[in-house]
């Protein structure tokens, strides 16, 4: 059965609406595969690899690194995978390296893939059944706790209609939303 793992909390501090810090979540799924998804920002990397270590996993060892989205603190740590699978939405326009994706995709046993557009146009979220729970790691398109708990699209998104179309669908999909930018929290949305 799949094991989710978190190994790096995200974390955004704002002024009014200006970031100041951005620093996404990193999640460790353990499965047929070892699946990391999004390796947080460069300023994170101690804690990224000290998150592996605690899960008993080297970066040599990470088979695929999925990036919700190609901004800079999802990503800053993608050259400590260099043997990894990496993969990112076709609309993001990945560079090399990257491997494009459309559609739905099931990675592994009861580990799949998940359009939802809205904070970018290829934001992808991960969906992982667990044997406690479903677990679903949003990326941005949920970026924190706050925004599921009021309802409110990404700050930064290219539709707010889509982007709360795909909350809505991350809602239905799991049980646990891991946000890009905080700790994993229950989702309270009907199903």
């Amino acid at each position: 059965m799949n094991r989710v793992v978190p190994v790096v909390s995200g974390l955004i501090v704002r002024d009014g609406k200006r970031i100041l810090e951005a620093h996404s979540s990193a999640t460790l799924i353990l499965s047929e595969r070892t699946i990391l998804v999004d390796t947080s920002s460069r300023d994170r990397r101690s804690m990224l690899e000290d998150g592996l270590a605690r899960a008993g996993v080297r970066p040599s060892q990470v088979d695929v690194v999925v990036l919700t989205h190609l901004h800079h603190d999802h990503m800053g740590n993608l050259d400590l995978f260099p043997g990894a699978r990496k993969l990112a939405r076709v609309e993001e326009s990945p560079g090399k390296g990257i491997e494009p994706v459309a559609g739905e995709v099931e990675l592994s046993t009861g580990v799949s893939l998940m359009h939802t557009p809205g904070h970018t146009e290829g934001s992808m979220s991960v969906v992982a059944r667990a044997a406690d729970a479903t677990y679903v790691m949003a990326g941005d398109a949920v970026p924190t706790r706050d925004n599921h708990e009021r309802w409110l699209p990404p700050g930064i998104n290219i539709d707010p209609q889509l982007a709360l179309s795909s909350m809505e669908r991350i809602c239905r999909a799991g049980d646990v939303i891991v946000p890009g930018h905080g700790p994993p929290f229950p989702s309270r949305r009907e199903r």
